[in-house]
């Protein structure tokens, strides 16, 4: 702001520009520019900036950056700023470091949603004094120039000061998005678009939901919908299919299938027995205490699966697979095509997929456990030594694109995969990716057992999926009964263990709805100490001091390269050494890329083996 008080502006050009639906516009810029977006959608690249127009509606980039725009399907239209900043020679002395401020001043910067409307019709009136070209409109345009810096400015300040107070903040979107979905479930919504009608960015959405309830806006969404369609269902004889229409679902089978997912009976049983009151015990009829199970039929001459164990083991794995809901998996219709339910619909697919990308490196770990080995992954950031052979291996022959929360798109279609798996993390890049090829959208915390059984389906490997699920399930098995048998107490009461992760300058702690941590609470039934069993989502960072309430017999600390610092320096501070799991002697170090990134057959086997040799290492 200081640079911007003093520096002496003056107007190159002011255009306005329409990219025709898929078509691309590459641009090294001149001057300084802002970019605004006038209609449509389009994927911007500025520097190191890669984002949506819906997510960042202004953009800043310092001449001689390079942009790129790709328009989506709709195309798109923006205007162009074009501007020159002569700033002083000898810079203003309240700048702690000028260096800094010069090349924050040039650099690549977004204004985050929330007031499209607004930014759009400030510049589409600059632009149309600038095209009057007389003297004074050139003055006025001008003059309006300075005060769109002015309220962008304001704009970045209001919201870096909202930030200092993220947790109300955050608090107040989520209470705000509720009430909308409440008012507005029946509409078509998705996570961009909601995130765009709450003048929010989705990852500050995705991350408020997260926090609150331990699951994404559009899990939330659903659950708004299943609870009017139960009462619709329990109040009126309207068809299904009506139904489905009044709740946001224009598909009744995929509306069908999804209401049984969760309510573990059809619409039209859930109506016939009158179960007006109806709250199933999701605990009765799931693979693991949080995702509901699949009934899963193997087809006649699939031979080659043979439950193994001990009869209780089988008779436990079959039941856990059999109990409730069909929804989910991939099927043929009548016409021989593939039909592959999502959360953004159903697929159509003319054949099995045999090139497979996937945006989220679990999936990697799901399709190698069952002989299939993706075209290309999106890989872990942090180090991946202590992953076990068979999934570290194969990765070196995988194409690498790019994180998670920023994939490689480009690198993506150079591939040419005939199927794109990805999950809410990149929800607002869905209409690019789902361009490049067909592309399926899947939970990212769903238990994993319930995923391979989908990918089973999906490429005729039911029966693989089903025999990596019965030997996990039996391992699993077998150390909950060695836990249960030789349960060290404290006291006589359950010993506690506490799953934490330094990082971010404090203590991330793990809860039982984080997906490995239900591992060790839910499926191992090991205890959970009471700090942890306080935090609403599936984590929560707090400061190092806090650590003293986690009373944890039993401290399992997640560790890779990007915290080893930290946990240094954690282990040489006095409320560290006070601790009673640190005096016992009873802290363990994982790795995080293991216990937390691969989640899958592979990674998890190895993880259930770790969690014995901390536990029980003498038996």
């Amino acid at each position: 702001m200081i640079l911007w008080a003093q520096a002496d502006l003056h107007i190159a050009d002011i255009r306005f520009g329409r990219l025709q639906p898929g078509e691309r516009f590459s641009y090294r810029a001149p001057a300084g520019l802002f970019l605004i977006s006038a209609s449509g959608e389009a994927r911007i690249e500025a520097g190191s900036l890669r984002h949506s127009s819906l997510a960042a509606p202004v953009v800043h980039a310092g001449k001689g950056s390079e942009m790129r725009i790709d328009a989506s399907p709709q195309g798109y239209e923006y205007f162009l700023f074009l501007y020159k900043a002569v700033l002083p020679t000898v810079l203003p002395g309240e700048l702690g470091d000028p260096e800094q401020a010069l090349r924050d001043f040039h650099s690549c910067y977004l204004v985050p949603a929330g007031a499209e409307s607004y930014w759009r019709n400030i510049a589409g009136q600059i632009y149309q004094l600038w095209q009057e070209k007389h003297p004074l409109s050139r003055l006025d345009a001008k003059q309006q120039f300075y005060s769109f810096v002015s309220l962008l400015l304001k704009e970045l300040e209001q919201r870096e000061g909202r930030a200092e107070q993220p947790k109300q903040a955050e608090a107040n979107l989520v209470d705000t998005a509720v009430r909308y979905m409440e008012a507005h479930y029946s509409e078509l919504w998705t996570l961009a678009s909601l995130a765009e009608r709450l003048g929010t960015s989705p990852r500050q959405l995705q991350r408020g939901f997260k926090t609150r309830f331990g699951h994404s806006p559009m899990e939330h969404l659903i659950s708004i919908r299943l609870e009017q369609a139960k009462l619709l269902l329990s109040k009126n004889e309207l068809p299904i299919s009506r139904i489905a229409e009044e709740v946001g679902y224009s598909d009744t089978y995929y509306f069908s299938r999804l209401f049984k997912k969760y309510m573990s009976l059809s619409p039209r049983s859930y109506r016939q027995i009158g179960l007006q009151e109806h709250r199933p015990s999701n605990e009765a009829c799931r693979i693991s205490p949080t995702f509901p199970s699949q009934t899963v039929i193997v087809p006649f001459g699939e031979d080659r699966y043979h439950q193994g164990g001990s009869a209780l083991q089988a008779f436990q794995a079959l039941l856990s697979l059999t109990l409730a809901c069909t929804s989910g998996f991939a099927y043929m219709d009548a016409a021989g095509k593939l039909l592959v339910p999502h959360l953004r619909g159903v697929l159509e697919l003319e054949r099995q997929p045999q090139r497979i990308a996937v945006l989220d490196y679990q999936y990697a770990d799901q399709l190698l456990a069952l002989g299939i080995v993706p075209v290309g992954s999106a890989m872990c950031t942090i180090e991946i030594g202590g992953l076990p052979a068979d999934l570290q291996k194969p990765l070196g022959r995988i194409a690498d694109l790019g994180k998670k929360e920023q994939p490689d798109l480009w690198a993506l279609a150079a591939l040419e995969p005939d199927l794109i798996v990805c999950t809410s993390f990149q929800e607002e890049h869905y209409t690019d990716i789902s361009a490049i090829a067909p592309t399926v959208m899947l939970d990212r915390n769903e238990d994993w057992r319930l995923s391979l059984l989908r990918f089973g389906e999906l490429v005729g490997r039911t029966w693989q999926s089903l025999e990596q699920i019965d030997a996990y399930n039996a391992k699993l098995e077998g150390l909950r009964r060695r836990i249960g048998n030789g349960r060290i107490r404290n006291e006589g009461a359950p010993e506690t263990v506490a799953l934490i992760r330094p990082r971010d300058g404090g203590i991330r702690l793990h809860s039982e709805r984080h997906r490995t941590a239900r591992l060790l609470y839910d499926d191992l039934g090991l205890a959970l100490p009471s700090l942890a069993s306080q935090q609403q989502g599936t984590s929560s960072l707090i400061p190092l001091q806090e650590l003293s309430q986690l009373s944890a017999d039993r401290l399992f600390i997640l560790t890779d390269n990007t915290n080893r610092e930290q946990i240094r320096q954690c282990q040489e501070s006095q409320v560290w050494r006070q601790m009673s799991a640190v005096r016992a002697g009873q802290v363990r170090h994982f790795h995080t890329a293991l216990w937390t990134g691969y989640y899958g057959p592979l990674a998890m086997s190895r993880v259930v083996d770790e969690i014995a040799e901390a536990l029980l290492p003498s038996r």
